[in-house]
């Protein structure tokens, strides 16, 4: 019997199990999202092992890796149960009455420039719907594939067959220091960046930001005399002093008036976007979540 057969023989339920233990690595995280037993993910994964002659999982760790071809039939399936949720789904969504919860992943970043606007909507038009918000870091990609997170917000570029993405915002690099600072009277050339005495942010997890790549090809490597693992609370050490930080507009114009913003000499444009998976594409919550996150642009 080939894999279509098989699958069209096996009851969605089985399926959704099968789903979010390959989402989320776990019998017990897939139980407690199903609202199941343990032991009913368990026999259920048995009897799917039986279906389709394949171990499906093999434990590595405190995880479960699936197997290529629960790989595969993951594939064929995430589509059909997608559009399945949403065949049964109410016809008109009505954001007052929604319940659950909506996982969210994203960085210093869009926590200071998007979900200010973001949350007051949620909490005025869809009170009883819980937000939970982690950090990316340079972790995103693996957090959505796995299903630990709903949405992944983020200056990065995913791709797949089972990935969505729409765009929500550009954004570019300027300088910020103390408005006494002699640099902020005009704008920078190379020389000047180049002897500068820089604050950096180097974020956990391998992920620079990307105007230092974009020195580096002008042949500019900095030697910052300050580093941070995150923007928030650089406006404290660039007040007063003669340190210049590199920083998303958007996010420099967060920080209080005694710091000026100059023009970074090489463009460096930064895309936002906005990123989930067909485990949620026809859910018509996540749809309007979405739709409300790109509206608090």
């Amino acid at each position: 019997m080939d894999l279509a057969k098989k699958i069209l023989k096996t009851n969605f339920a089985s399926l959704q199990v099968l789903q979010y233990v390959h989402d989320f690595g776990s019998f017990s995280v897939a139980a407690e999202r199903l609202g199941l037993t343990q032991s009913t993910v368990s026999y259920t994964i048995a009897r799917l092992r039986s279906i389709f002659k394949d171990p499906l999982f093999a434990r590595e760790g405190n995880r479960v890796v699936p197997t290529q071809r629960c790989r595969v039939i993951v594939g064929h399936i995430s589509g059909l149960l997608a559009e399945f949720e949403g065949l049964t789904s109410e016809p008109d969504f009505n954001p007052a009455a929604a319940e659950g919860a909506i996982t969210i992943s994203c960085n210093h970043y869009e926590r200071m420039t998007i979900l200010p606007e973001f949350i007051p909507k949620i909490r005025k038009q869809a009170p009883n719907l819980r937000l939970r918000f982690m950090t990316s870091s340079a972790l995103g990609e693996d957090q959505l594939k796995r299903g630990e997170c709903d949405l992944l917000i983020g200056p990065v570029q995913l791709t797949g067959d089972h990935i969505f993405k729409r765009h929500l915002l550009s954004d570019a690099y300027v300088y910020v220091m103390d408005a006494d600072n002699p640099l902020a009277s005009r704008p920078l050339d190379l020389d000047e960046i180049r002897s500068a005495h820089h604050l950096v942010v180097q974020f956990s997890g391998g992920w620079q930001p990307l105007y230092i790549d974009a020195l580096k090809s002008h042949g500019l490597s900095l030697s910052p005399m300050v580093e941070l693992s995150d923007y928030g609370d650089i406006a404290a050490y660039l007040k007063g002093s003669d340190l210049i930080a590199c920083m998303p507009r958007r996010l420099a114009s967060t920080l209080e008036p005694a710091l000026l913003c100059v023009e970074v000499p090489i463009p460096v444009p930064l895309e936002i976007d906005l990123f989930w998976t067909t485990r949620t594409h026809h859910s018509k919550l996540h749809n309007w979540v979405r739709q409300t996150l790109a509206e608090s642009i």
